[in-house]
C-alpha cells in the first residue's frame, strides 16, 4: 500500500513539474513576444521622429520662401 502511494504520488510530482515546465515555457515566450514589440515599437518611434524633422525642415523652407 505504501509503494502504491508512493508511486503515485511520484507520478503525480511529475506531472505537476511538466506543467510548470510548459507555463514557464509560455511566459518565456510571452517575453520574448512583448520584447519583439518593443523593439518594433522603438524602431517606429523613430521613424515617426525622422518624419517629424522632415516636416519641421519643410516648413522652415517654405516659412523662408515666404
Amino acid at each position: 500500500m505504501a509503494i502504491n502511494e508512493a508511486a503515485r504520488n511520484t507520478r503525480q510530482i511529475s506531472l505537476n513539474v511538466q506543467q510548470q515546465a510548459i507555463a514557464v515555457k509560455q511566459v518565456v515566450d510571452a517575453m520574448g513576444t512583448l520584447n519583439q514589440g518593443a523593439k518594433e515599437t522603438t524602431s517606429g518611434i523613430g521613424q515617426v521622429k525622422a518624419g517629424i524633422q522632415t516636416l519641421n525642415d519643410a516648413a522652415r523652407t517654405l516659412r523662408e520662401m515666404v
